[in-house]
């Protein structure tokens, strides 16, 4: 049974102005049936299913699960809660387009540190009436058929309870029918609350029917007699696996090929100068004893003054060190994009359940492939350059050298500074936006 006492939640927006979205509410839900939650825009209903769904925390006021107030967990607890006990099927559907449905839904057993067996997804899927569709891509399906892969991918976590908001708002008649259908189908075994503007829609399918106003309770109607089954309740603490990180970082950023060439060109190529710089800053502070055997010391000093000349080493040290300021620059700028260009993904990975953590590991790994990459193809041709220089200008010899101690820096410096720049964006969205907020962008 789950009871909500005397909850309380006010908005503030930038200008100070408060909104009063729950007014001391009270209202218990029971452990199965198919809930409507209807009220105007701005009545509440939203921010009613936002905490049930631990999107959201009240004010004030009691969440009670099986005698377990939630209400006052850490954001972590909540993703745990959201992890084990909920499932969601949103308006937009949320899926992940870039990823095939045996990924969308193996996601939601991932996260929970589940592995994502073909059969079990094959027999979900079966039943939502979508058998043979698992390796389709999301953008591959139609808007009813997605709504069906939401509901399966909120089933397969096998919740305690099913939020559905708005889940046939972008849908056609026909489509929403057989949505309503298995969502009510659903219903015979969990509890399905269902936020929506359609009382008719409600009148045909609900058990019950919740209506709200001004964030209060205004009537509660019910077709049946509401039954409370007691059930255990615990938290999960589950995360995602290593290996499960990997391929969905890996993935991630493979089917953005274009940009993950352009950002390790350029990246490449910063680092590229920065090699020629040192090497030649090595020759005038140090050069190659090997020379002294070819050249004699007045030759060798007349060829570092001469190049000095086009070139004087101050310069080269401030072109070297604006170098790095470049290479730090077009990094943030190119990881940053990529990053906030699927915050949406992000926001998914959260409602499903994935904590803080989780979702680092998965991004991560874009940071370290594009630094990766970067560092292989700017050590490669910088090692080509100055090999080639030696033959075209200095007749093969060992003028500019190769630093290994520089290439083994500049490792460090582009692998601590990619992932570094992947965890503060991904920290800033998900610290300054709720969820929600993500998933509506």
């Amino acid at each position: 049974m789950i009871q909500l006492k005397n909850i309380k939640k006010n908005y503030t927006s930038r200008k100070g102005v408060v909104t009063r979205a729950l007014n001391d509410l009270s209202v218990s839900f029971p452990s199965r049936g198919l809930v409507f939650i209807l009220g105007k825009s701005g009545s509440g209903k939203s921010t009613l299913m936002n905490i049930l769904g631990g999107l959201d925390t009240a004010d004030s006021g009691e969440f009670i699960i099986e005698g377990k107030n939630i209400e006052g967990l850490s954001q972590v607890e909540l993703d745990h809660y959201r992890n084990a006990h909920v499932g969601f099927v949103f308006q937009d559907f949320n899926i992940i387009e870039t990823f095939s449905i045996y990924e969308n839904i193996g996601l939601a057993l991932q996260l929970q540190g589940q592995k994502a067996s073909k059969t079990r997804i094959d027999e979900i899927l079966d039943f939502v009436g979508l058998k043979d569709f698992g390796k389709r891509k999301g953008n591959e399906i139609s808007g009813g058929q997605k709504q069906r892969i939401a509901v399966a991918r909120a089933l397969i976590k096998k919740p305690r309870i099913i939020l559905a908001d708005e889940p046939t708002g972008n849908l056609d008649s026909k489509t929403s029918d057989q949505i309503m259908q298995l969502l009510k189908e659903v219903s015979k075994t969990n509890l399905v609350v269902i936020v929506s503007h359609d009382p008719e829609e409600a009148e045909l399918y609900a058990d019950r029917i919740i209506k709200i106003k001004d964030g209060k309770l205004a009537e509660d109607t019910g077709k049946d007699p509401v039954e409370f089954d007691h059930q255990p309740f615990s938290f999960v603490h589950q995360h995602l696996g290593f290996w499960a990180s990997f391929k969905y970082g890996i993935h991630s950023i493979s089917r953005k090929k274009g940009q993950l060439l352009i950002t390790t060109f350029v990246i490449a190529i910063a680092m590229l100068f920065a090699y020629l710089l040192g090497s030649y800053l090595g020759f005038v502070d140090q050069p190659n004893p090997a020379l002294l055997n070819t050249l004699s010391p007045a030759e060798l000093a007349f060829m570092s003054q001469d190049l000095q000349g086009y070139l004087p080493s101050a310069s080269a040290f401030q072109l070297n060190i604006a170098m790095y300021v470049i290479l730090v620059a077009v990094t943030y700028v190119f990881l940053s994009m990529s990053v906030t260009q699927r915050k949406k993904q992000i926001g998914i990975f959260k409602a499903l359940g994935g904590n803080t953590k989780d979702i680092l590991r998965i991004f991560i790994w874009e940071g370290v492939v594009i630094a990766l990459f970067s560092w292989v193809l700017a050590t490669y041709l910088g090692y080509a350059y100055v090999l080639d220089i030696n033959i075209k200008f200095f007749n093969a010899l060992p003028v500019l050298e190769f630093n290994w101690l520089q290439a083994g820096m500049n490792f460090v410096l582009i692998f601590s500074v990619s992932i570094s720049f992947i965890i503060l964006t991904v920290m800033g969205i998900l610290k300054n936006n709720s969820v929600i907020s993500i998933l509506k962008k």
